[in-house]
C-alpha cells in the first residue's frame, strides 16, 4: 500500500506523462526544487530511516499488544529513555512515510500502520 506521499507523487508524474512531458519540464524553478526535495526515489543514498525512528519503530512493533496499539510519543520516550520531543520527531517521519498514523488529538496519539508492523528493521540500514 502506497503512502499519501508516494500516491502524490505518482499522480504527479501520471498527469505529467498525459501532458506529454515530464515534471521536470514542466515546473518552475521553485516548484522543481519542492518537487525534488518530495521525490526521495531519486536520492538512493538516503536511508529509509533516521537511528531515532527505526528505534521508535521497533518499540512500537514489540509493545503493539500492551498499548492496545495507541501510543503517546510522552510513553515512546520514556520506554526507550529518550525525551518526547525526540520521539516525536521521530514519529512525525513514520507517519509521512506511511509506518505510522495519527488517530487522536487531545491527547496525541499515535497507531502502527500494517506496513510499520510488517516491516523488517533489522534488514533495513537506517
Amino acid at each position: 500500500m502506497a503512502t499519501k506521499k508516494e500516491s502524490f507523487i505518482n499522480e504527479v508524474i501520471a498527469l505529467a506523462k498525459l501532458a506529454g512531458s515530464t515534471p521536470d519540464k514542466l515546473f518552475t524553478s521553485d516548484a522543481l526544487d519542492f518537487w525534488n526535495g518530495l521525490n526521495v526515489t531519486s536520492d538512493p543514498d538516503k536511508k529509509p530511516f533516521t537511528e531515532n525512528g527505526k528505534l521508535v519503530l521497533k518499540y512500537m512493533q514489540q509493545n503493539v499488544g500492551t498499548y492496545n496499539n495507541l501510543f503517546k510519543a510522552k510513553d515512546i520516550g520514556a520506554g526507550l529513555g529518550i525525551s518526547s520531543r525526540t520521539a516525536s520527531g521521530a514519529i512525525r517521519k513514520l507517519v509521512s512515510d506511511g509506518y505510522v498514523e495519527k488517530v487522536g488529538t487531545d491527547p496525541i496519539i499515535y497507531a502502527i500502520t500494517e506496513k510499520g508492523k510488517n516491516v523488517d528493521l533489522d534488514a533495513v540500514e537506517g
